[in-house]
């Protein structure tokens, strides 16, 4: 039986290689080049072997051959060896929550947002510079023909009902395919942007619930496809338009019960561990934003005045913060969801890196900042994050900086390894040098006259 092994680089790009004629189980190593994969190996020691792990096995939706995720190792290492092994890092934090007596498993859901174009266009060269973007449900079509469909006018497009979601049938064909491959969506409609759309997954163990990410989004693209629309996970694909993000719902449990709910008495209120976790959280966001928000275009969904994004901060039921506790009535569902992460992250070293975090925050037992209990308007954000001292980072390169100099929360218990987070520190430097160095259409708008 034909199998693809499935693995994830340090970039979080899903990828696979495909083993034919394999037996069902138990699955052999496949040999692969690590020169091949960015932030891998070197030509000199590019030998590498991927370790299937039979336990992800499932049957793929679209063609029915075999799928399975797989690690990389040394050849004759064991699993989960390699610093380089982005799902062996997952790994190593659920062993580190499991060797605690904080927690013993994390559970952890998401909600993602992304965007269905009808057709994009670009092109960077020395003699071209320009992005076409066609999408069918927003605004920028109201004056086009109308041959088919329906026009909604200039109103707003969250959670659009039919006729005007048009985008609907695409959407429940998804998850169709995701319930195929045992991943259960919660739910899902159309977000506020143009064609732009959301669908929430349920938890799941972290490792899992990493895997579940890259599912969805490999499920998102090929259905995508299939309907002559082409899928986008960018931060922020379009100016002036709501941006995508990936929102982390998470709790810490101990034997089955979530150690965030308070203590009865406190109906509807964290406990102090909830409330350490937040502060470490909180206490490393410039640091983490280089791993939950890894590219240039991250910072635009961040630093935008519509992305109700502002200055580091927490409260119950505040969408405008970067840490919301939601609505709970029960020890089961008592969670904090932490909203600044985009789903350009990988989101193993995402999930894991945000469980480092608020573990550093419980084992120093550190206290976030008073609730936020405002709102402010969009047109108060800017001021806001500018006179903040405890703000996200503004740019890739002063996350990169951040990573680099905050670095211990992630090495301490040997979850990240320093050669890992070395290799996001020049890989990122990259990609901001280019973009910094690369004149945008935007500056030949406002600087071509000068």
């Amino acid at each position: 039986m034909q199998h693809q092994y499935l693995f994830t680089d340090i970039r979080g790009f899903l990828m696979q290689v495909t083993r034919e004629g394999a037996p069902s189980f138990p699955l052999s190593r496949a040999p692969v080049s690590g020169a091949l994969i960015p932030g891998w190996q070197s030509e000199a020691e590019s030998d590498l072997q991927l370790v299937p792990d039979e336990t992800s096995a499932r049957v793929d939706p679209f063609q029915g051959h075999g799928l399975v995720f797989a690690q990389p190792v040394q050849p004759g290492e064991p699993l989960s060896s390699y610093a380089m092994d982005v799902r062996g890092v997952a790994q190593r934090a659920e062993a580190l929550l499991r060797a605690s007596t904080i927690a013993d498993t994390v559970r952890i859901g998401t909600e993602i947002e992304f965007h269905l174009l009808k057709r994009v266009r670009f092109d960077t060269t020395a003699e071209r510079n320009l992005v076409e973007l066609e999408e069918e449900d927003g605004w920028s079509g109201n004056a086009s023909i109308l041959g088919a469909g329906h026009r909604i006018g200039h109103r707003t497009l969250h959670l659009l009902a039919g006729p005007a979601d048009q985008h609907a049938p695409i959407r429940a064909d998804i998850c169709q395919h995701l319930a195929t491959l045992g991943i259960a969506p919660l739910h899902h409609g159309h977000e506020a942007g143009p064609s732009q759309h959301e669908i929430a997954i349920g938890h799941a163990d972290l490792c899992q619930a990493a895997d579940q990410v890259q599912l969805l989004k490999h499920v998102v693209r090929t259905v995508a496809i299939w309907h002559g629309r082409t899928a986008t996970f960018m931060p922020r694909p379009i100016p002036y338009a709501e941006p995508n993000g990936m929102h982390v719902n998470l709790s810490l449990r101990r034997q089955g019960r979530s150690t965030f709910h308070a203590p009865d008495g406190q109906p509807g209120q964290l406990s102090p561990q909830a409330m350490s976790f937040i502060a470490g959280v909180l206490a490393h966001l410039p640091a983490l934003n280089a791993i939950t928000n890894p590219t240039v275009n991250s910072y635009k969904r961040l630093n935008h005045a519509y992305s109700l994004m502002r200055p580091a901060g927490w409260g119950y039921r505040n969408r405008t913060t970067a840490i919301r506790v939601p609505h709970f009535t029960s020890a089961a569902d008592c969670r904090i969801e932490i909203r600044f992460p985009d789903p350009c992250a990988n989101p193993y070293l995402a999930m894991a890196a945000l469980v480092c975090a608020g573990m550093d925050g419980i084992e120093r037992e550190l206290t976030p900042p008073p609730e936020e209990r405002g709102a402010p308007k969009w047109y108060e954000q800017p001021f806001n994050a500018a006179l903040s001292t405890e703000a996200m980072a503004p740019d890739l390169r002063a996350a990169l900086i951040a990573l680099h100099r905050d670095r211990g929360f992630l090495t301490r218990h040997g979850v990240f390894a320093d050669a890992l987070l070395d290799a996001i520190v020049r890989d990122g430097s990259f990609f901001w040098h280019w973009s910094a160095t690369t004149p945008a259409p935007v500056e030949y708008q406002v600087f071509f006259g000068h």
